[in-house]
């Protein structure tokens, strides 16, 4: 099912975009090691049990690599701002036991078609029920702080998870201008801006009969939205 779903995302992709989302690698072995990193929950520090390498990441992102055994994961700097994907990577990890990343070789970072980073492809090994030794590729969102998105079990996946995330957005982005195009349309004489509709609609209630079926649910919120603002109508 995976399968299909991801396949069907980069379909509508390359419809949707002129330019397609792409990809950019970075290492994780060999990095420095450093001996302290303060988190917002702990603070973890070089032993004999819990080693910390730094790696150079892209689009202003570094890594930081923490094996913390007999589990491991990462942690994405930007700026001065870490996110620790320890949660999903390792405490709420679901799939089997001693999930590690120590053993991957590189990150895939994707790109949307202007170039902006949108999500992180890294591959996990554990250790299934059975003891068996088995791996999966997570997949996180980077247009805001890192959020878990899935998990994949081919590149070709993951990389649909992120590219279906933007299209979706893009096809969102788009409906967006056509109601808001019909709105203008419809509420004539009302001075443009966030409160258009909704004195529109209070004048003219009419106008819900002329909204086409796509826009509904969005007219709705607007409106809804308005009169929340209002205090209520």
């Amino acid at each position: 099912m995976i399968r299909v779903i991801a396949l069907s995302l980069l379909a509508f992709a390359s419809h949707a975009y002129a330019a397609e989302p792409k990809s950019q690698y970075s290492s994780l072995q060999n990095c420095p090691a450093v001996d302290r990193l303060k988190l917002a929950s702990r603070t973890l520090e070089r032993s004999g049990r819990t080693a910390i390498f730094h790696c150079a990441g892209v689009g202003g992102f570094s890594v930081y690599v923490v094996d913390d055994d007999p589990r491991s994961f990462l942690v994405l700097e930007r700026g001065k701002t870490l996110y620790s994907l320890e949660r999903p990577m390792a405490s709420a990890f679901s799939l089997g036991n001693f999930p590690n990343v120590t053993g991957a070789k590189q990150a895939e970072w994707r790109l949307d078609p202007a170039g902006a980073l949108a999500g992180l492809i890294v591959r996990v090994a554990y250790q299934r029920a059975d003891g068996a030794a088995a791996s999966t590729l997570m997949v996180f969102d980077l247009r805001s702080e890192p959020t878990i998105i899935g998990a994949a079990k081919t590149n070709e996946e993951a990389r649909g998870l992120i590219d279906g995330m933007l299209v979706a957005r893009t096809l969102e982005e788009k409906l967006s201008r056509e109601c808001n195009a019909i709105y203008v349309s419809l509420c004539k004489g009302f001075a443009p801006g966030p409160e258009m509709l909704g004195d529109c609609f209070d004048a003219r209630p009419a106008i819900a009969d002329e909204i086409p079926q796509k826009c509904v649910a969005d007219f709705q919120t607007n409106v809804e939205n308005y009169h929340e603002a209002k205090g209520g109508h």
